[in-house]
């Protein structure tokens, strides 16, 4: 992406476990997650959806079109097959009445992991790739320096924190320490800790992080989510015959982020209004709203 195109980048924190499906499937888990094909790091897309929601609260449909775009049609499915049977030569937006959205959105990406450690409850699991991918879009060039020299084996791993040993506990896997100098990745970590929502994490986040190889955290990312039974409850009360099923989560404490850029559609000043309404806010990403799942602070970069 080119340096000069204008944009603005979002951390997202987990208040609560997230799931954002791909649809059911066949194996141990019902309804796993979304993830990068060939990475295996979880990714949400649809986030422009889960800031239109949020933002039409507030009952504001000029603001809302402004940054999405005109809203879905309301109407019914055959009312919409006969309009679009009538207008199939009308191509264009604009001829069709509808608004383009002003800000366009990429999908969120991974970037902090919590896993359980013997030593400090928990710390959160970065690698390389996940650094380097969020360092190139904030625009930090000295700490993507740093993070693109790490060279680091297979089941070696930087910590930003002081231990007993050279040996670091990810649950049941141990890693060893490699000694780099770390002041860098510490102003970096110190700018990120930001997006927590309380100073106890804050100050938890500033250096309880430790970065490995890129296939370890595929192999992390992959086997340390959670993953929860759920039943389905019929008029009765009791559990309904054979409706057991279970779904992928990722924790709470992840930390993601995303990307917000103007499109040819938008305003000059649109990528402000955009912060003003979703900056330090409380949204929900992801489904199962209703039990109390997907609840992320967002917050803006920079």
């Amino acid at each position: 992406m080119s340096a000069d195109v204008k944009m603005d980048v979002y951390l997202i924190y987990a208040e609560t476990q997230l799931h954002a499906g791909r649809g059911a499937e066949l194996g141990v888990v019902d309804l796993p997650i979304q993830r990068e094909r060939t990475t295996g790091f979880p990714i949400i897309q649809g986030v422009k959806g889960a800031l239109r929601a949020f933002v039409r609260t507030r009952n504001d449909k000029n603001l809302e079109e402004a940054l999405f775009g005109s809203r879905p049609s309301e109407k019914g499915e055959q009312a919409a097959q006969e309009e679009e049977t009538v207008q199939k030569e009308e191509t264009t937006q604009e001829s069709e009445g509808t608004k383009p959205g002003g800000v366009a959105f990429s999908e969120a990406k991974i970037l902090l992991f919590p896993v359980r450690n013997n030593e400090r409850l928990f710390v959160w699991v970065t690698c390389p790739l996940a650094l380097a991918r969020f360092l190139k879009v904030a625009k930090d060039e000295e700490a993507l320096k740093v993070v693109n020299n790490l060279n680091l084996g297979e089941h070696e791993a930087v910590a930003l924190f002081e231990s007993k040993d050279n040996e670091i506990w990810l649950e049941e896997i141990a890693v060893q320490r490699k000694d780099v100098n770390t002041d860098e990745l510490k102003k970096l970590f110190e700018k990120i800790s930001d997006c927590a929502p309380i100073d106890l994490l804050k100050n938890k986040l500033k250096e309880n992080v430790v970065i490995v190889s890129d296939k370890l955290f595929s192999q992390i990312v992959e086997t340390m989510t959670e993953v929860v039974p759920r039943v389905r409850i019929d008029t009765t009360g009791t559990v309904k015959e054979g409706a057991l099923w279970y779904e992928e989560y990722l924790p709470q404490d992840t930390v993601m982020y995303f990307v917000a850029r103007p499109t040819g559609y938008a305003s000059n000043n649109v990528l402000e209004d955009l912060k003003n309404v979703i900056n330090d806010k409380l949204v929900n990403i992801g489904g199962k709203e209703t039990v109390g799942k997907g609840m992320v602070w967002v917050k803006s970069w920079g």
